[in-house]
């Protein structure tokens, strides 16, 4: 039995003992024959694969998820040639082609209802081809070597598209399509069907950078046609896209991928046309993409019916961008005024200015009457900077709490009767308006006595004059306000030990100790006493007793000795009523010297205890 077969150009190979035609991977379908039907074959079917929309945010046959927006338009015209996109053999035979030639067009056009809906159309028509069909058993009697040259029209299609999602909300682009074909096609020139068809698309699209990226997934329902056994009916079509913007609003490469699958129980792989498209769109307009140019060449990656050799196709379109001429956010079809910025609120007119004082009328409290920017355009009068719309005394400067009208001072001292704390007699400000008082009645008014509530010497700003070391010497007099003395002494004792600083009680005498012991000798008690005379009369303060040696023994036999010395000082500092948690005592031995131990008088100056103030 004979096998005849639609094949691709390209090589072959053996294998088994087998010819098996394998395509390059640009070719055309491939379908084995076994017994002709001649009732079922037919040519109503439309052997044109280029079909495009012309969908200006789309790339050659795949379209975007966009539509137009309301109003505007797309109008396009589409050329494209294929070298051999349906051809013949038997097996073993040489290739026939069917239609040698084919030089298609596509006038698509298209415009937008809503934001959100367009409606589009396609005209598409082949303007001449080349072909004979073969003079061969596989074919009905009545085709047999006839010719299928000419100018042929082709099924016009009408379709709507929506717009689900969009990109800046939704991060992609979203639409759908529905379309109808209507059978005006020339059947004998297979290019058109033999009844209505129609067809349902999904589109997405996402910018990423300077690419955008397309996908397109559909269905279409063809009327069912068998020629030599290739069955053409339902397909899903499918297409993957990119182009890449090379020069803003110049130029942009477009990658292409668009194929589709036949679903009759039948199919083979003649029925899988599957091609590549390659090629640019030019934008001819200087900085706008009103007018765009589009060409590319396609190659078959899969066998199929309409999948040429080669095919090299060119397109124009016109879509004219939505513009906003005067830059005020409103397009030009909805802007009264769209050669003038103006305001969405005033549909793209500028806000007039009726009084002429910089403000326009949309945000001047007074349009009629000349004012300043910081009244809100409303004029004042007197200066207060109350506008006179608002001022019940546009005449006489007056606060805004008063409605612009001064406030009234009945003893006139200058602190208006509202804050004036006794408005019938002149006080001060600070006062509150009322005359000071002395409470205390020490002679000293209020303001400036210290202790306005007890009574107390000017000298001491209205304050009682303390008595800390209750030696019968006030402070303020007392030269040593710490340490009880005589009067005779303003305040000092007979002998003045002791010193008080911010950072230590400081002692103009030596604590003596017994030799290598840490007993304190008694020509040592006055300076202690005057010391405890010191905390007592600051109940606050806290010390450190610090011990130090010199540099002769042992450096751990004086250390312990220092430790033992400055114990034995904070236990007599105890039992004179100092309590205990304001002393610690520390041990230096031989490591904190005054001056060098050279001598023995540097010597005897490191034998010391020090009294360290740690808060006051």
């Amino acid at each position: 039995m004979q096998r005849c077969r639609w094949v691709c150009k390209g090589t072959t190979m053996r294998r088994n003992g087998f010819l098996l035609g394998l395509g390059l991977l640009l070719g055309l379908g491939v379908l084995t024959y076994a017994k002709p039907s001649y009732a079922q074959q037919s040519t109503a079917f439309q052997l044109q694969q280029f079909r495009p929309w012309g969908d200006p945010q789309g790339m050659f046959q795949t379209q975007s998820g966009q539509t137009l927006g309301q109003w505007n338009y797309m109008v396009g015209l589409y050329l494209n040639y294929g070298l051999e996109p349906l051809t013949f053999r038997r097996t073993g035979q040489e290739i026939q082609p069917v239609v040698a030639h084919q030089l298609g067009a596509d006038i698509v056009g298209a415009i937008g209802f809503l934001s959100w809906l367009e409606m589009n159309l396609s005209i598409p028509m082949t303007l001449y081809q080349v072909g004979v069909i073969p003079n061969d058993a596989s074919f009905a009697p009545g085709d047999r070597g006839r010719n299928v040259s000419g100018f042929a029209f082709s099924d016009i299609k009408v379709a709507l598209k929506a717009q689900a999602l969009r990109e800046k909300r939704h991060f992609l682009n979203l639409g759908f399509q529905a379309y109808l074909g209507i059978p005006s096609g020339n059947k004998e020139l297979m290019n058109g069907e033999d009844s209505v068809s129609f067809g349902v698309s999904v589109f997405a699209n996402k910018h990423i950078g300077l690419a955008n990226i397309a996908l397109n997934l559909g269905y279409r329902y063809l009327p069912p046609t068998i020629m030599v056994r290739l069955p053409i009916q339902h397909e899903l079509t499918y297409s993957l896209a990119a182009s890449f913007r090379v020069i803003k609003s110049r130029l942009d490469v477009i990658g292409d991928l668009s194929g589709a699958v036949s679903l009759s129980s039948l199919t083979v792989a003649n029925v899988v046309p599957l091609e590549l498209y390659l090629g640019a769109r030019v934008f001819l307009l200087q900085g706008r993409e009103d007018l765009a140019l589009n060409a590319g060449i396609s190659l078959p990656l899969s066998p199929g019916y309409g999948a040429p050799l080669f095919r090299f196709l060119v397109g124009v379109i016109w879509a004219p961008q939505a513009r906003d001429t005067d830059g005020d956010g409103l397009l030009d079809h909805k802007d009264r005024c769209p050669t003038r910025k103006g305001p969405v609120a005033n549909q793209g007119c500028p806000w007039p200015d009726t009084d002429g004082d910089g403000l326009t009328d949309n945000i001047d409290k007074c349009p009629k009457q000349k004012g300043t920017k910081s009244l809100e355009g409303c004029p004042d009068t007197d200066g207060d900077g109350l506008s006179d719309n608002v001022d019940r005394c546009p005449k006489r400067k007056g606060p805004k709490e008063n409605k612009g009208c001064p406030w009234s001072d009945n003893d006139k001292d200058g602190i208006p009767d509202r804050e004036d704390k006794c408005p019938n007699k002149k006080g001060p400000k600070a006062n509150k308006g009322c005359p000071w008082g002395d409470l205390d009645g020490d002679g000293l008014t209020d303001n400036i006595d210290k202790c306005p509530n007890i009574e107390g010497p000017k000298e001491n700003n209205g304050c009682p004059d303390p008595d800390r070391d209750k030696d019968g010497v006030v402070d303020r007099l007392d030269k040593c306000p710490d340490v009880p003395g005589i009067k005779e002494k303003q305040g000092c004792p007979k002998t003045v030990l002791v010193q008080v600083t911010k950072k230590e009680i400081k002692i103009l005498q030596k604590i003596r100790f017994r030799t290598g012991s840490a007993r304190i000798l008694r020509r040592s008690y006055d300076i202690l006493n005057q010391v405890v005379s010191v905390m007592k009369s600051r109940e606050k303060m806290e010390i450190v007793v610090e011990g130090h040696t010199d540099n002769v023994g042992k450096k751990r036999y004086n250390l312990r000795l220092s430790q033992r010395r400055a114990n034995s000082v904070m236990q007599y500092l105890v039992k004179q009523g100092i309590a205990k948690e304001r002393l610690k005592a520390k041990g230096f031995g031989m490591s904190q010297p005054l001056v060098p131990n050279i001598t023995r008088r540097n010597r005897a100056k490191n034998r010391r205890v020090q009294f360290r103030v740690v808060a006051q």
